[in-house]
C-alpha cells in the first residue's frame, strides 16, 4: 500500500464523520499523523499536506475543503478507479513500473451533487531557482538564441517520452513559466544546465552568472567519491580528475605491461593489479593471482585487456607513482597511447565541460509534498460502477495468488514467498490484527509468528514494515477482514521497476507466456481487491 492509497482511505473515512464531530475527528487525525503531516495548511515545509483544488481554481487544505463541500450536510464518498495509463502500450502490470500510470480518485456526493477528484502528488521545487530566474539566466548568456535552441531540443526529447507536446525555441520562455514547464524544468534542471554549458563550450564561450543569481548555483566536486574511497592511509595516491591519464583504445594488454614495467616500483603496481583481479574473481574456485601471475595473465591474453576495468588499472598505475612522489615513466613506444583523460574527452566532444567547472543547482532545503485532490471536469460513466464486494474480490485474489505462487515456485523465483505470505495473512488463524493496538511490541510478536510458521527473516522484516502502515487506520476501528485485506494487498504488490516481479525473464517461451498471463491476472485481482478494501466499512 502506498501513500496515495492511505490518504484516499483516510479522507473517505473522515468524510463519514458527522458534522458536529468533524472538528474533534480532524484534531485527532492531526495528532495521530504527527508533525510530518499538515491538514490545515498547504505547502508547509517538511510535511505532507492534504488538500483539494476545485474547478473554480481554489486550492484548499483538507479542513477548508470539508467546509467548502458543506459542513452541515452529509458527505457520501468512495474511492474510485479512474483507469490506468499504459506507457508505450505496455500491459498494465508492466506499466505499473512507471509513475503516474494508475489513477485513483474520490467520488464525493453532497446534497445529491456528485463530484469526482483525482488524487495527484505535487512536490515542492527541488531546486531554489524559479522559472522566472531561469529565463533571466538564459537571457544573460553570450549566445542566448543557441541556448534556447539547445534547451528546447532537450525538453522536446523528454516530453516525447512522456507523451507531451514538443517545445520550440521561440516558445521556450513561456513554456518554462507554465505549470507543466515549471514541473519539467525542476525535474530536468541539472541536465538542462549541463546542456547549456556544453552548448556554450562548442561556441568557444563560457556561461555568465550574475551576482544576483550566483547563490542559486553550486560547483561540482568530481573527486569527492574517489577521494573518500581511497581511505585515509592512501590519500597520497589520490589523482585529481584534471590530472588523470587514460589509455587509448588502440592499446593492448602488452602496452599496459610495458607502462608498469617501466616504473622503478613495478612490483608494487603488479601487487595492486593482482588485488584487483582477486576481488573480481567470478567464483571462489578461480585461481588467485600474485604480482607475477597478474603480469603473466596480461601477457598470455593481451587482447582480453579491454574486458577489464582499464580506467581503474590506470588509476592504480598512476596513483602508486604519485604515492612515491614520482611522475610516471612513459616509454617512447607508448607515448602516443597515453594522454590526459580531459584531452580524450575533448577529442570526442567539443562541448566537453571539465567536471570541476560543471555548475549544479542549489537544492531547496525546505521541501514538502501536497497530496491534492483535483476536481475533474468530466468523468467517464463506466468508472462510477457499484462498489465491489470485498468477499467476492477476495476469492478472485486468493485464486490469483495461488496461481502466482505455484508458478514462482516452479520457476524457483524468490517472489514465491511474497505470494505465500499474502495468502497466509488472509487465511491464518494464528493471530488477529484488530484485537489490540499495533504497537512496536505487537508488530514484533506478529513478525515472530510468521517466522515460526516457516517464513524467512526477510519476509518477517517486510511484514513489519507493512504492518506499521495499518496503524494509521486504527482511529477508524476497521474490521479484521479489512485490515487483513489491506495488508495482503500491500504484501502482494510486487509490480514495479528493477528488482521487482516485473524484472523477471524466463528461458523458455512457454514459461514467459505463462508468466505474462499469471501477472496480468494477479495485477487485475490486486487492483480490484485493493479498491474493495479501500471502500470497506
Amino acid at each position: 500500500m502506498n501513500t496515495d492509497e492511505l490518504v484516499l482511505a483516510w479522507v473517505r473515512l473522515l468524510f463519514k464523520v458527522d458534522a458536529p464531530r468533524w472538528e474533534d475527528a480532524l484534531t485527532r487525525f492531526e495528532n495521530e499523523l504527527g508533525p510530518g503531516w499538515s491538514v490545515r495548511a498547504l505547502a508547509v515545509p517538511k510535511t505532507y499536506s492534504i488538500g483539494a483544488r476545485l474547478r473554480d481554481g481554489r486550492e484548499l487544505p483538507l479542513s477548508a475543503w470539508r467546509e467548502a463541500l458543506g459542513l452541515e450536510a452529509a458527505v457520501e464518498s468512495r474511492v474510485v478507479d479512474l483507469g490506468a495509463f499504459s506507457a508505450e502500450g505496455l500491459p498494465e502490470h508492466m506499466a505499473a513500473a512507471f509513475a503516474n500510470t494508475r489513477g485513483l480518485g474520490l467520488a464525493v456526493r453532497v446534497r445529491g451533487v456528485l463530484s469526482v477528484y483525482a488524487l495527484e502528488t505535487v512536490n515542492s521545487r527541488r531546486h531554489a531557482i524559479t522559472p522566472a530566474q531561469w529565463v533571466e539566466f538564459i537571457r544573460q548568456q553570450p549566445h542566448p538564441d543557441a541556448v534556447r535552441e539547445a534547451l528546447a531540443r532537450e525538453l522536446s526529447e523528454s516530453n516525447a517520452l512522456n507523451h507531451r507536446a514538443p517545445v520550440t525555441a521561440a516558445g521556450l520562455e513561456d513554456y518554462l513559466r507554465s505549470e507543466e514547464g515549471a514541473s519539467v524544468l525542476d525535474f530536468l534542471g541539472n541536465d538542462l544546465l549541463a546542456e547549456l554549458q556544453r552548448t556554450l563550450r562548442r561556441l568557444d564561450a563560457r556561461e555568465s552568472v550574475s551576482d544576483t543569481l550566483r547563490p542559486l548555483f553550486r560547483m561540482n566536486d568530481p573527486d569527492f567519491l574517489d577521494r573518500m574511497m581511497l581511505g585515509v592511509e592512501r590519500q597520497q595516491e589520490f589523482i585529481p580528475s584534471s590530472k588523470a591519464l587514460s589509455l587509448s583504445s588502440r592499446a593492448t594488454g602488452l602496452d599496459f605491461v610495458a607502462l608498469v614495467d617501466a616504473q622503478p616500483f613495478a612490483r608494487k603496481i603488479w601487487e595492486r593489479v593482482a588485488e584487483h583481479f582477486n576481488l573480481n574473481r567470478f567464483s571462489e574456485d578461480a585461481d588467485e593471482f600474485d604480482a607475477a601471475g597478474a603480469r603473466d595473465r596480461l601477457l598470455r591474453d593481451p587482447e582480453d585487456f579491454w574486458n577489464l576495468s582499464v580506467d581503474h588499472l590506470m588509476r592504480q598505475w598512476q596513483g602508486i607513482c604519485q604515492g612515491h612522489g614520482a611522475a610516471p615513466v612513459i616509454p617512447e613506444a607508448q607515448r602516443a597511447l597515453v594522454r590526459s583523460t580531459y584531452e580524450e574527452a575533448r577529442a570526442q566532444d567539443q562541448g566537453f565541460v571539465p567536471p570541476e567547472e560543471q555548475l549544479l543547482l542549489q537544492e531547496e532545503e525546505e521541501g514538502y509534498q501536497v497530496l491534492r485532490f483535483q476536481e475533474l471536469e468530466q468523468v467517464p460513466p463506466e468508472r462510477l460502477t457499484p462498489v465491489p464486494s470485498p468477499g467476492a474480490e477476495r476469492e478472485a485474489f486468493v485464486i490469483a495468488l495461488r496461481e502466482a505462487q505455484a508458478f514462482a515456485q516452479k520457476e524457483q523465483s524468490p517472489f514465491a514467498e511474497a505470494f505465500k505470505l499474502a495468502r497466509f495473512v488472509l487465511e491464518t488463524d494464528a493471530w488477529r490484527l484488530s484485537d489490540e493496538r499495533l504497537s512496536d511490541e505487537r508488530v514484533e510478536v506478529l513478525r515472530a509468528a510468521v517466522v515460526a510458521a516457516g517464513f524467512s527473516d526477510h519476509a518477517s522484516e517486510i511484514l513489519g514494515r507493512k504492518l506499521r502502515l495499518l496503524t494509521h487506520f486504527e482511529q477508524f476501528h476497521p474490521a479484521e477482514d479489512t485490515l487483513r485485506g489491506l495488508l495482503a494487498c500491500a504484501l502482494a504488490d510486487v509490480f514495479g521497476g528493477m528488482g521487482s516481479w516485473n524484472d523477471q525473464y524466463f528461458e523458455t517461451p512457454e514459461a514467459q507466456a505463462t508468466y505474462e498471463q499469471v501477472s496480468a491476472r494477479l495485477h487485475a485481482a490486486l487492483r480490484a481487491f485493493t479498491l474493495a478494501n479501500l471502500n470497506a466499512e
